[in-house]
């Protein structure tokens, strides 16, 4: 029996289960590399080019392995992640040789050939299931992701699958290689031809887009800022996305016959026939309100940081560049349409919005710790005796600018009064605050009452 070895796969067996990533080092390679590793698996990647192997495997505490062939010989599960027009290639070089029991998988956006050439050349008892992520490696992780699934069967190892994306809160999609494929022609491939074909007609026109921002709506700003996500990404693998699925050319035919009917409808000034081309358009679309509702919310959230930060200065905040994840604090002495304005230690910087976003109080603190460093000093205060001394703890370090707060001694024998209690508290104050920290905290002990001893 191919399976006997995991008839009871189960999460307490991830650390037995070898997974190998074939082009493991590209972008969605070591998004998968990170990803399996976190979640207890043994990663082994594997692909020609040593210097990029070698280095995300020292990243990411894994073993690289130059030979294809040999990295997936005694994997357990094998995922191929390579960019498409490779895809094949390595599907018909390493499938031979992924062992009966085994999981193949791979994680391209074409469904139909790559699971076809899986099954074809792989051996009896190995498992073929077809992934497709919908995403890009700028996402990063997996939380409220989609997942195509194509599965040649449902064996255990696509409960395996299944179970660990869910796990991580992916949202899953069971389907066939040509109902992805179809779907795909349109959900990507009519996608970006639509915002690349608008970014070429920008510039055909010589259109200042930059300057154009001064007089656009909110939807017009959404819309730029895809435009610009897609046509900034790597040319080649859109290039495949267009170029590698069958169902695309059809799509593309049709979206222009509309697009010219529709132009001439314009060019004729028949209101009536353009009017029938939305009512039936929205009439097919459906729940048109949801997406309005949706889109409001993507509208909202463009100025929601810029409220917050505006009500913040004159204040300190720390923030995080979403990219290189360079993180800077300092207070806010201004906020512009597109930049933030902080000053540390009397030097000013300029940083665009588009690329920050205001850290957690977790983060904030821990990189206020490395870079300041910490000091920590005792407070005894008199309570009444029926205070909860933990909880006393843990409303000052939500209430103050300290890192953290810790009750070191309750004490109620001789000298304390009647009926009350001394307790000490640890408090670890920032460096870059101390004086400030100290008067805040014995301010407050002596408005609620609480001698300090």
């Amino acid at each position: 029996m191919y399976y006997s070895k995991f008839n009871r796969l189960s999460n307490r067996d991830m650390d037995k289960i070898n997974l190998t990533l074939i082009g493991g080092y590209g972008g969605m390679g070591r998004v998968f590399t990170r990803f399996f590793k976190a979640n207890g698996c043994s990663v082994t990647i594997a692909g020609p080019t040593e210097k990029k192997g070698k280095a995300v495997a020292e990243e990411f505490g894994v073993t690289y392995l130059k030979d294809n062939v040999k990295a997936c010989e005694n994997a357990d599960v094998v995922v191929v992640t390579v960019p498409i027009r490779f895809t094949n290639e390595v599907i018909k070089e390493v499938a031979p040789h992924v062992k009966p029991g085994a999981l193949l998988m791979d994680l391209t956006s074409v469904k139909q050939e790559p699971v076809e050439l899986m099954k074809k050349h792989s051996q009896n008892g190995v498992e073929v299931v077809g992934c497709h992520p919908v995403f890009g490696p700028r996402v990063g992780g997996v939380e409220g992701q989609v997942f195509v699934l194509t599965p040649t069967e449902k064996g255990r190892w696509f409960d395996w699958l299944k179970k660990i994306l869910e796990d991580n809160k992916a949202k899953i999609v069971e389907s066939t290689p040509k109902e992805h494929d179809h779907a795909m022609a349109i959900v990507q491939g009519l996608t970006h031809y639509t915002y690349i074909s608008l970014g070429k007609t920008f510039r055909e026109l010589g259109f200042n887009v930059k300057e154009s921002r001064k007089f656009s709506s909110p939807i017009y700003d959404l819309m730029l800022d895809m435009i610009g996500r897609i046509v900034g990404q790597d040319p080649s693998l859109y290039a495949e996305i267009q170029m590698s699925n069958p169902e695309i050319p059809k799509i593309h035919a049709e979206f222009l016959k509309s697009a010219k009917e529709l132009a001439e409808t314009v060019k004729e000034k028949d209101e009536k026939a353009f009017i029938n081309v939305m009512t039936a358009s929205a009439k097919h679309f459906g729940d048109t309100e949801s997406a309005m509702g949706r889109s409001d919310k993507a509208i909202n959230a463009l100025v929601y940081e810029l409220k917050k930060l505006n009500a913040l200065v004159g204040k300190k905040v720390c923030v995080k560049h979403i990219y290189s994840g360079v993180m800077h604090y300092g207070e806010v002495k201004e906020v512009e349409p597109e930049n933030l304005v902080i000053a540390d230690g009397g030097v000013e910087r300029k940083l665009k919005l588009s690329n920050i976003r205001l850290t957690s109080r977790s983060e904030t603190k821990e990189y206020r710790r490395e870079k300041y460093g910490v000091s920590a000093r005792d407070y005894s205060i008199l309570t009444p005796a029926s205070a909860d001394a933990e909880f006393i703890s843990k409303l000052i370090e939500r209430l103050f600018d300290v890192f953290q707060v810790e009750v070191k001694d309750v004490y109620a024998g001789d000298k304390i009064p009647e009926g009350m209690q001394s307790i000490c508290l640890g408090v670890t104050q920032f460096r870059d605050n101390l004086k400030q920290s100290d008067e805040s905290l014995t301010s407050f002990f002596n408005k609620v009452g609480w001698s300090l001893r």
